[in-house]
């Protein structure tokens, strides 16, 4: 799993920086912040700035040292991350990062979604709502979802965990995805 990530880490290296061929970076904190809270669920804890460690436990669902240091080397810059739970058992985590390189990016989530596609019942998502994403669902008595897409040198990534509904996982992808493509900055105004 984690191999993959690395593999797929190392293929992202290319030309193309941060900002180029896309919007400029976006606060991921102030991003987090100004997400609503999707309908039916409830807010669980605070938006909050989180160093690399943070980001690749959640991007991966688990900690891995070595997972950190090749976020590191493939240009980690700043990332946040925002909870809400479902009832009693659902939980959706978005994670949003700035990277060195827009394909950096996108290929982190790419990664990050592929660590759940090695689970059994894994199936390939992408909702027609969000063209572009990568996802993958997992169904069953412990359903999951991860949920990814790049825009400029932004990583937007959710993991759901729990019977979450898919529609508020899709409404808070468009919404931080219409936000990013905004040019949404720290100090809260729009390009």
């Amino acid at each position: 799993m984690i191999t993959a990530l690395a593999a797929i880490l190392m293929a992202g290296c290319g030309p193309t920086r941060a900002g180029s061929g896309g919007p400029a970076p976006v606060d991921p904190l102030r991003l987090a912040q100004i997400l609503p809270t999707p309908s039916g669920l409830t807010e669980d804890g605070v938006a909050r700035e989180a160093p690399v460690t943070d980001v690749q436990e959640a991007l991966a669902g688990r900690p891995d040292e070595g997972g950190v240091e090749r976020l590191e080397v493939a240009g980690f810059q700043a990332g946040a991350i925002r909870r809400w739970r479902f009832r009693d058992t659902g939980r959706l985590t978005a994670v949003l990062s700035v990277w060195d390189e827009r394909i950096t990016a996108t290929s982190v989530g790419s990664g990050s979604v592929g660590i759940l596609a090695d689970e059994d019942g894994a199936r390939a998502w992408t909702p027609s709502e969000v063209p572009g994403s990568q996802g993958v669902q997992v169904g069953g008595d412990d359903p999951k979802a991860a949920l990814a897409i790049g825009v400029g040198s932004n990583l937007i990534f959710l993991r759901a965990v729990g019977p979450v509904p898919e529609r508020a996982i899709v409404r808070t992808m468009q919404l931080a995805v219409t936000s990013a493509e905004g040019g949404l900055r720290g100090t809260g105004e729009q390009e």
